[in-house]
This record gives C-alpha cells, sequence and structure tokens, in this order.
C-alpha cells in the first residue's frame, strides 16, 4: 500500500467513525472565497470612499469608490512608488535647483527648501510623504526623470510623470491619470477612491515608503551653503504609533480633503481606507477652518471595527478542534493571517479541512476552508510537518 493510498484509507475511516469535518479532494480543485463584506457606511461628508482588507483582498466599504476625481497630494503616493522603483541609491545627495521651486504655488505645500540645499533622497521622500513638500516632490522628480532619459534629451519632470502613468497602467487601475507628480490641479489629472487604495497597497509594500509613512515626527539636517536642522511633521492627523501607520493626505479647493490611511487589525491584516472630498472650508485668510475628513474616516473605521472580526485561524476559542485535528495529521499552519468575518456571524463559523497525498517537509499539503452556513470565506494553507 503506498503513502497517499495510506492516507485516503485513514481519512475516510476518521470521517466516518468520528465525524470529524475533513474532505480529501484532489487540491487541483479551487473554490473562490467572499471578496467582500458589507458594512454600512455611516454618515460621512466625503464624496467617494473605498476601505478594504489589503492583506486578505476583502472589501469592506464602498461608496463612488470609481469615480473619477482630484487626488490633490495623495498623488505624492505615486510619485514616491516611482523614485524607490528607479532609484537603488537612497543616500544619494541632491542639489536643490530654481527650477524645482519655480513650479509651485505660493500656497502649495512645501518642504522649505532653498536653492544650493543638499539632500538625500530618502530626504527628498520624507519632505514628500510627511510635509507634503512639492518642492521636495520637484527635485526628486528632476533626479528619477534624467536617470529614466538614460542621457536623452527630454524634459526629466515629463519622463517622470510619464512613469507614474507607466506604473498605473501596470497595476491595471483604470481611473487614474496624472498630469503633475504633486497632485495640484490640473484639468484632466484624477484618480478613484479604489485606485488610490491598490495603489497605497503597492506603495507600503516597500519597506522604505511603509517606515517613513509611519512617521509622526522626523528631525533631519539640511546639508549645503545654509544648513540647518529642521523637523519634519507628518500631515495625517490620525497617526497614532501603533495601527495607524500611514499614508497620505492631500486636499485643494477643488478636491476637497483627501486621505489615505492604513490600519492594523489584529496585528495582521492590513486595512486601506480613502476619502475623498470631504467636507472643506477656508477662512478669509487662507487657513483651513473646517476639515471633515478626519472625523469621516473615525467615522468609517468605526463602522468596520463594529461590522466585521479579525479571527486567528489557531484560536481554539472561535475555531474549537481544528489545531487538534491538524496536529493528528501530522501538518500545521504557516499563516499569520487573520480570517475576516462578519461580526454577527462568528458563531456560526466553520471549517472544512482538505489534504492530499503527503508531502516533504514543510511543503503545502493542504488547505482548511472557512465558512458561513453555505459560503466560503476564506482558505488557509495547510503544510507537511516534519516527521520524527
Amino acid at each position: 500500500m503506498t503513502r497517499t493510498e495510506s492516507r485516503f484509507r485513514t481519512v475516510l475511516i476518521w470521517w466516518l467513525v468520528v465525524g470529524v469535518c475533513f474532505v480529501s479532494i484532489p487540491l487541483t480543485q479551487e473554490a473562490s472565497a467572499a471578496t467582500a463584506i458589507t458594512v454600512k457606511l455611516p454618515t460621512v461628508t466625503a464624496e467617494a470612499v473605498y476601505s478594504f482588507d489589503a492583506t486578505a483582498d476583502i472589501e469592506l466599504v464602498s461608496k463612488n469608490a470609481d469615480e473619477r476625481r482630484s487626488p490633490a497630494s495623495t498623488t505624492k503616493i505615486v510619485s514616491a512608488i516611482v523614485v524607490v522603483d528607479n532609484i537603488g541609491d537612497l543616500v544619494q545627495q541632491v542639489t536643490i535647483e530654481a527650477g524645482d521651486i519655480a513650479p509651485l504655488a505660493p500656497d502649495e505645500s512645501r518642504l522649505g527648501v532653498q536653492v544650493g540645499d543638499v539632500l538625500t533622497v530618502r530626504q527628498l521622500l520624507e519632505g514628500m510623504m510627511l510635509q507634503s513638500g512639492s518642492d521636495a516632490t520637484y527635485a526628486a522628480a528632476r533626479v528619477v526623470g534624467t536617470q529614466l532619459l538614460g542621457g536623452d534629451d527630454g524634459d526629466p519632470v515629463k519622463a517622470f510623470i510619464s512613469e507614474m502613468n507607466a506604473t498605473v497602467k501596470r497595476l491595471k487601475l483604470k481611473n487614474t491619470r496624472f498630469m503633475n507628480p504633486t497632485g495640484i490641479d490640473e484639468n484632466k489629472q484624477y484618480s478613484s477612491a479604489y485606485d488610490l487604495a491598490q495603489l497605497a497597497k503597492y506603495a507600503l509594500s516597500n519597506t522604505v515608503i511603509e517606515e517613513i509613512v509611519a512617521q509622526s515626527t522626523i528631525q533631519t539636517v539640511i546639508e549645503g551653503p545654509n544648513r540647518r536642522e529642521v523637523t519634519l511633521t507628518n500631515t495625517n492627523a490620525l497617526l497614532d504609533g501603533g495601527a495607524i501607520h500611514g499614508v497620505k493626505t492631500g486636499s485643494t479647493s477643488e478636491a476637497g480633503a483627501c486621505l489615505v490611511l492604513a490600519k492594523w487589525e489584529n496585528d495582521t491584516n492590513r486595512v486601506i481606507t480613502v476619502v475623498l472630498g470631504s467636507a472643506l472650508s477656508y477662512d478669509d485668510q487662507g487657513f483651513i477652518s473646517e476639515d471633515k475628513r478626519w472625523d469621516d474616516t473615525e467615522a468609517i473605521l468605526g463602522a468596520v471595527e463594529a461590522g466585521v472580526r479579525w479571527i486567528s485561524p489557531a484560536d481554539e476559542r472561535v475555531v474549537p478542534g481544528l489545531v487538534r485535528e491538524l496536529a493528528a495529521w501530522q501538518v500545521a499552519l504557516k499563516t499569520e493571517t487573520s480570517i475576516v468575518v462578519p461580526a454577527d456571524d462568528v458563531k456560526a463559523l466553520q471549517y472544512l479541512l482538505q489534504l492530499g497525498p503527503g508531502g516533504e517537509a514543510n511543503s503545502e499539503v493542504g488547505r482548511v476552508l472557512f465558512f458561513i452556513g453555505s459560503e466560503q470565506i476564506a482558505q488557509v494553507p495547510v503544510y507537511q510537518m516534519p516527521i520524527a
């Protein structure tokens, strides 16, 4: 009798006699899992909203998510992506030129660099993503664009913008187009809540961007003829030094108040929430007098917390018996990802263990399917344990 036959025969006896929730089928049979959990959208001023679990790829909240809108400075998420994807040496020094400052409008956010200042590429990234510095963004675009041109004639900033749009195309996002690297309003420049959420997911897969956007403040020294120490302050007012760890703000009179936010749930799953077009007002001096993006985002996060639970597959309190059953078959889970379950359905959670032939130690030999009633909501791979 082969090892495979032995396992299948044992499985059949176990299932018929003991009655555990176990089925053995070929691993080529795939079953789809749920891709959305409906969370009731609270009352918000935002014109467009999208929130999803980026780890499990499950939509949580959606309102006008594909609507094309002005992205304001959330555009700089893509600018940061183009920088880190094309510059290998982040300690490369950049000397600020007049052209890096010239395109800026008088009221545009800036790091505050001067001609002749010397910064590293990483410092420019920090100025872009924390303080939303358009001057730092143009300097980075010039340097990266020059590299993209490879010695050919052309406008380096235009080459940089072209690469921004090429990045969007590679990610197959259909409702985004950029005309500049900073997000200042221009005709035909747009994005959507869904697209920005996907772009943020991609950006956070880079550890440099992930580290930068999680910082509330950064002390840095700008070199050059006017050497000075400066403090960069993150414009994201909801950063809490813990679960909330990014990503980018944006606001103009046309775009309204915008925010792309990342939050860890259960320390395992990253939820990205985007609000675009929240209520925004200015006083007679041009200062913001009303900014509802923070209230809007907190309301959405509250609705998600109330409507969703993140469950560890190894949590015996919620999934009783699974760990013991896995051990009996000398297999184990190797995942740090939580299962995303509607809050009202946690007690109805059931599982189905599927095993194929035994394999080499640490090789994938099966999976656990999780169900609410007849609907599959998740699947987790199962691995062969080392056999003594």
